[in-house]
């Protein structure tokens, strides 16, 4: 089924692109995000991030700051309350931000096989985009929908997996869906397909580096943006319940 979802969205990418008008942009993201455990199931996600453009570093994208509450259902299944607040950076010669606040919500799966690690989501988007008029902040939100499905395969590369000094190959695609009355041309958003590594610093403690692939659709006829997108991540757990040997400590 997975492999079967990356080459469906592999192709259809290539019979778009083939008849699109697409803008190419080169991007960095800088990503921190923190998962606290402070009971069987409760916890926190904390998540920062800086996006760059213009030959990946040049100029400032986007600012992303996301606080939200989990829920552990077990080990392997949990849902997500979150609200992100995005800072959007003009374009060159503009001198004026644009906000939005996007409240989500999220369904998360973990799964396992002897060599293979997946985690799949669903995320559902309530998106307040402040607009402008002529060139200016107005008092104005544009109100959407937008709907994310998430699948991530990690293959351990080391003996010792999942654990300080190893490293893994990830692979992971994301496909994002918008719905309101201000989406005409863009019901597809965007498809991010990410290639990369990770390497854990500690049990808890994880770097990312790889290379993401953006492909999105503008609200415009037959216009799309090609975006490659260089990746830099730490992903943090703090797990603030007593130590006590269990199943899900084992993982």
């Amino acid at each position: 089924m997975v492999k079967s979802f990356f080459l469906f969205v592999f192709f259809l990418s290539i019979a778009v692109i083939g008849n699109a008008q697409t803008t190419q942009t080169q991007e960095s993201w800088w990503d921190y995000l923190n998962q606290d455990r402070f009971s069987e199931h409760w916890g926190t996600w904390i998540d920062v991030q800086a996006k760059l453009k213009d030959s990946y570093v040049h100029q400032q994208n986007f600012n992303e700051f996301t606080l939200g509450a989990s829920y552990f259902k077990n080990q392997n299944f949990k849902y997500v309350g979150s609200i992100t607040y995005v800072d959007q950076f003009p374009a060159t010669g503009r001198n004026y931000h644009l906000a939005e606040y996007r409240p989500w919500q999220m369904l998360q799966y973990i799964s396992k096989t002897k060599s293979t690690r997946f985690i799949q989501w669903l995320r559902l988007e309530e998106r307040f985009k402040q607009m402008s008029v002529n060139s200016k902040p107005a008092d104005k939100y544009d109100f959407t929908y937008r709907f994310r499905y998430y699948i991530l395969a990690q293959i351990p590369m080391s003996k010792h997996k999942y654990e300080k000094g190893s490293l893994s190959f990830v692979s992971s695609d994301e496909v994002f869906f918008n719905f309101g009355n201000s989406i005409v041309y863009n019901t597809f958003d965007q498809n991010r397909l990410f290639l990369g590594f990770y390497y854990y610093m500690t049990k808890a403690n994880i770097f990312q580096l790889g290379y993401t692939n953006v492909f999105q659709k503008n609200n415009a006829p037959n216009k799309y943006l090609k975006s490659d997108v260089l990746r830099v991540s730490v992903f943090n757990t703090i797990d603030f319940r007593k130590k006590v040997k269990t199943k899900e400590a084992a993982q």
